[in-house]
């Protein structure tokens, strides 16, 4: 729905099940459907796959057979490690490929829960590699954030270590909290529930078949969370049992100084235009080393491109305002990058 506001877009759209598919365009998110995957994909210039995590890597292989040279693929997976390495394989250097992650969404399913303003101020994870071409990597990085999100590039890997700990223990808890809840067995319990407890088990509603996929996916790192978060809660209960208050108040007082470290929600700033100059050397995965080292200071990219000289060339890299450009110059320039900041006029 967001894509098709923007100028010049077309959107074709194929569903396994081909009443999703015309649902989709009738509610206004394409503008044609087809009956097959290879038409859907022969003619793109962006190919968005929307599956569950478990279905990508066999999307990606009927994508590979119909796809033209040339054409981006991308996806909205919510892990990348296993994902990105089979895609670049698979798709090789003619269609590349770029990992993205969009932290956004309701607990609903389907086109029905569609919103075109779903991505506004939220961020999307870009996951390139040291094999990921500057030009596919800055479509998808337009096409995201002319949905109204912020891109943040992290490593495949890093990416995987990250949402375990803050998206899919979220749901295991409320899958868990929730399951307690359930068998209580007193009515009472639901209609005693205060908007805290609705808030916390809000992801409890979501497909089983789409977190299946995420945990056998991510599963190294998801165990590694809910040790992390059995130990903590163990702590607390400990210090419950034992009568330990002042230490209750210790563990109270980490998490709401952990807590006051979060961004105000939906907190963005008009563009203010700064552009970093950054020469690259030609190497593989120099692209790769730039934006996950900005993504690893917590800064968005707005925009990139790259003007090309026979020793390497120029990647200049769009920021919003004077000081995070000036931060993103010195974090490269650590790193052993040549920079120059330009303002906009």
């Amino acid at each position: 729905m967001a894509a098709r506001a923007s100028a010049g877009s077309f959107i074709t759209g194929y569903d396994v099940s081909a009443d999703n598919a015309e649902s989709a365009r009738v509610v206004g998110a394409l503008d044609e459907t087809v009956s097959d995957l290879a038409s859907g994909v022969a003619a793109a210039d962006l190919i968005v796959v929307a599956t569950p995590v478990g279905e990508i890597p066999t999307m990606i292989v009927e994508i590979a057979k119909h796809a033209a040279d040339g054409t981006v693929v991308t996806d909205v997976g919510s892990t990348k490690g296993t994902i990105v390495a089979e895609a670049e394989r698979v798709l090789g250097p003619h269609r590349p490929f770029v990992g993205g992650h969009p932290m956004a969404g309701t607990e609903g399913e389907g086109v029905s829960s569609a919103r075109a303003d779903l991505f506004e101020n939220a961020l999307w994870i870009l996951t390139p590699t040291e094999v990921t071409d500057s030009n596919a990597y800055r479509s998808v990085n337009t096409l995201v954030t002319g949905l109204g999100a912020r891109t943040l590039a992290l490593e495949p890997g890093e990416h995987d270590r990250l949402v375990a700990l803050v998206s899919h223990l979220p749901y295991a808890i409320a899958t868990a909290l929730m399951a307690l809840a359930g068998d209580d067995g007193d009515p009472r319990l639901f209609q005693a529930a205060s908007g805290s407890f609705r808030d916390v088990t809000r992801t409890a509603g979501s497909s089983p078949r789409v977190w299946r996929d995420i945990f056998s996916t991510n599963r190294e790192a998801v165990l590694r969370e809910l040790d992390g978060f059995t130990s903590r809660l163990g702590e607390l209960r400990s210090a419950v049992a034992d009568q330990r208050w002042d230490d209750l108040d210790a563990i109270v007082e980490a998490a709401r100084t952990a807590r006051k470290r979060f961004p105000a929600k939906g907190e963005r700033t008009p563009v203010d235009p700064v552009v970093v100059e950054v020469s690259v050397p030609d190497r593989a995965g120099v692209l790769a080393e730039i934006t996950t080292a900005l993504g690893g200071g917590g800064i968005n990219i707005e925009d990139l491109w790259v003007d090309h000289t026979p020793s390497g060339g120029v990647l200049r890299v769009l920021l919003d305002g004077i000081e995070t450009a000036r931060g993103a110059a010195e974090l490269l320039e650590g790193k052993d990058f040549r920079t120059t900041v330009v303002t906009q006029q």
